[in-house]
């Protein structure tokens, strides 16, 4: 999920930059949130909370061990799946529905993939025409099934399951909690604990939060949460835009935030994809050497880690391994079994420019998840 994998609904097909770009439409920037943070505590305050953050911090980049659940329904026979993609062009769509498409081949699902292109418009045509297909299931990547609700109620009416990836909870499809609730809010609050270790205890952050997009809730939430925990650090100002803004609004937003509050230390925003505008509106009034935020673990964000290009850090899900968790979802769905148990294998990692060193594009999960998912299903 991973927001370079999430779309807003639009009617027309945004441009495309690294991995896709914002509409360039007239910004709708909120104003400025309750500060909420406190940053009036203790020595003793931030000593204790910075130990307990370097403790997540540190469990949350070594190496995750786990691989797939520990036990399955037999392999459903004779099925025929499509997976839809919020769009092919971005890499956080594309790549779990691509890694989908491998685990349904890999257990003898005859399967296919159709473009949702973008837009709600192109993704409602996309699920349309797989129904035409006939299918016994659908994976959407990233598409919030309240923007295809016309289509979806069709599958349904049809008997076909869906399964909803990187999307809330929702009852128009048989499954959408993956990755989980949970996963969400820690992709946010260890971000938070990263700030804290680094600042020892002394936050004091801007904060941009994108309100198109509904799994974001939980990320944003958790993040600024995790700080209101922190009575030595503080929320300078908490803002929100829409994806549409960030070509050229969120740049002036975050300059006009930094020079409000000189003396921040941290920025945070709720996407990688987001960042490089985080980073030219800071550019643009030369301040350099904050803590910069986002998440995802996109391969632009991670190489920009690397390099010291900007950014301090990110939360990345495990792109393929998502795929290969919705295909067993899909799996426990059409043995009329709980798809719940399919969700909870995927983990959130930290990467910061020392863990960034080890990985070459995306991170593959630090497991080998398909040999795992291979001993599970009894195949290869």
């Amino acid at each position: 999920m991973n927001i370079h994998h999430l779309r807003p609904a639009r009617g027309r097909r945004p441009a495309r930059g690294l991995l896709a770009v914002g509409l360039l439409v007239t910004p709708l920037l909120a104003a400025c949130q309750s500060a909420g943070a406190g940053g009036g505590g203790s020595d003793a305050d931030a000593a204790a909370i910075v130990k307990e953050s370097e403790a997540r911090v540190k469990a949350a980049m070594a190496d995750v061990t786990t691989g797939a659940p520990s036990s399955s329904p037999p392999v459903q026979k004779d099925k025929f799946v499509i997976m839809i993609p919020c769009s092919v062009a971005s890499e956080g769509c594309a790549q779990p529905a691509r890694a989908a498409l491998d685990a349904a081949e890999e257990i003898g699902w005859r399967a296919q993939m159709i473009d949702g292109k973008d837009t709600a418009d192109t993704q409602n045509a996309a699920v349309r025409q797989a129904l035409a297909l006939k299918p016994d299931g659908i994976i959407t990547f990233a598409i919030n099934p309240k923007t295809i609700q016309g289509a979806l109620d069709e599958a349904r009416r049809q008997g076909v399951k869906v399964v909803a990836s990187s999307a809330t909870k929702s009852d128009l499809v048989d499954f959408s909690d993956n990755p989980s609730t949970e996963a969400w809010k820690l992709s946010g609050s260890l971000l938070a604990d990263y700030a804290i270790t680094r600042t020892k205890g002394r936050v004091k952050a801007l904060v941009l939060h994108d309100t198109g997009f509904d799994v974001l809730v939980d990320r944003h939430g958790a993040f600024v949460d995790r700080l209101r925990e922190c009575t030595t650090c503080t929320i300078q100002e908490d803002q929100t835009f829409t994806f549409s803004d960030l070509a050229n609004s969120v740049p002036r937003l975050v300059q006009q935030m930094a020079q409000r509050h000189p003396d921040f230390n941290t920025i945070y925003i709720d996407y990688d994809y987001a960042v490089p505008a985080v980073l030219q509106g800071l550019r643009s009034i030369g301040t350099e050497g904050k803590v910069v935020l986002g998440s995802d673990g996109t391969s632009a964000a991670i190489q920009l880690i690397r390099e010291g290009g900007g950014q301090s850090a990110t939360t990345a899900f495990a792109l393929g391994w998502i795929g290969w968790s919705d295909v067993d979802a899909l799996n426990r769905i059409f043995a009329g079994e709980s798809p719940e148990p399919a969700a909870e294998v995927i983990g959130v990692k930290l990467i910061d420019q020392g863990i960034a060193q080890d990985i070459d594009g995306l991170w593959g999960g630090d497991v080998d998840y398909e040999a795992a998912y291979r001993t599970l299903w009894k195949v290869g």
